[in-house]
């Protein structure tokens, strides 16, 4: 049984200022309240596999890519970030597991991925794994369950793990569950998920001991909110009352680096105009976005991940089951 947990973070995190920022803005540049100026790749994504729906994670210049393939298997991909920003990437993908929809996160040398079990409303399983000098992950022999729900993302501060998922298929309760990676690699879960918010397609990033969520309020084209919260010492979170509306789209994704965070969906359905947005967590927790977003690529189903001065963005290329996956760099 679930149960419900709602409380207040320093007081209101909906404050919505900021400079809009251009993508041809010098990298590595913040701007006023904490806002990072981006400049993302020029020459545009290029494309590193075949499959659906990607998740990527990025620890010092090791990435982790996971997807899924035909008929409900799980492949990764890793790679290592460039001087000059671009991917190189391991000639090939490796199935270690089966499942639907994965979302992958790193912390030091240790890979959490969390899934669906099935294509619908059922178990949620994760998986651990350690990158290995030579850039390839060992994973564990065997996944785990850790809850119910569908959509599950996941983002790690530490040893801290932060899980979110929808509790049906339809707009709805939407979860956090939190999580201790032990010394062998090993997730102490808290024995129960809570319910803090109500939407559909929730991704999660967190930035020392402060937890960005986004997600979608209603099943199709339209607002996308964000929902802050504070990590405690014992594991728990404490949410803002209140989610706040930062933009419009669908299947949004978030990722932060210190006090700077950064989101990309698409702009409609299907195949299309992608959009990124920028924003800064502030000193006193309230969360800063830019007033406007901006369009990077085409394609679908983006994510993204960020380490140091680089973003690293995957995405399909269309919407076919199988088709090519791309990737797309920044840096701010």
């Amino acid at each position: 049984m679930k149960a419900t947990k709602h409380a207040g973070v320093r007081g209101t995190l909906g404050l919505i200022l900021g400079v809009a920022i251009a993508a041809v803005l010098t990298p590595a540049i913040g701007l006023a309240q904490g806002i990072p100026a981006t400049a993302w790749n020029p020459t545009g994504s290029f494309s590193y596999d075949n499959g659906l729906a990607p998740s990527v994670a990025v620890s010092g210049i090791a990435i982790v890519e996971v997807h899924e393939g035909n008929t409900g298997t799980l492949w990764y991909h890793t790679g290592k970030i460039q001087e000059d920003g671009t991917v190189s990437w391991a000639s090939s993908a490796f199935n270690y597991d089966n499942g639907y929809q994965p979302s992958v996160a790193i912390t030091g040398n240790t890979v959490i991925e969390v899934r669906q079990a099935a294509t619908g409303m059922g178990p949620l399983w994760y998986h651990t794994g350690k990158i290995n000098a030579n850039g390839t992950v060992t994973w564990a022999s065997s996944s785990f369950k850790y809850d119910n729900g569908v959509l599950p993302s996941v983002a790690v501060a530490g040893q801290t793990i932060v899980e979110v998922h929808q509790a049906g298929a339809a707009v709805g309760p939407l979860w956090y569950h939190t999580g201790e990676i032990q010394t062998g690699g090993a997730v102490t879960w808290e024995s129960s998920s809570f319910s803090y918010d109500n939407g559909i397609r929730p991704s999660v990033a967190v930035a020392g001991s402060t937890i960005l969520e986004v997600h979608q309020a209603a099943s199709g084209v339209g607002d996308l909110y964000y929902h802050a919260g504070e990590i405690q010492a014992g594991g728990t979170v404490v949410w803002n009352g209140s989610a706040f509306l930062y933009d419009t789209g669908l299947l949004p994704s978030v990722a932060a680096s210190g006090p700077a965070f950064y989101e990309v969906h698409q702009g409609g359905k299907g195949a299309g105009p992608l959009w990124y947005h920028t924003g800064g967590i502030q000193n006193d927790g309230t969360v800063v976005f830019t007033p406007s977003a901006f369009q990077y690529d085409d394609g679908a189903a983006p994510r993204i991940a960020v380490a140091g001065p680089t973003i690293l963005e995957v995405h399909q290329g269309g919407t076919a089951s199988n088709g090519p996956l791309w990737y797309h760099t920044a840096a701010y």
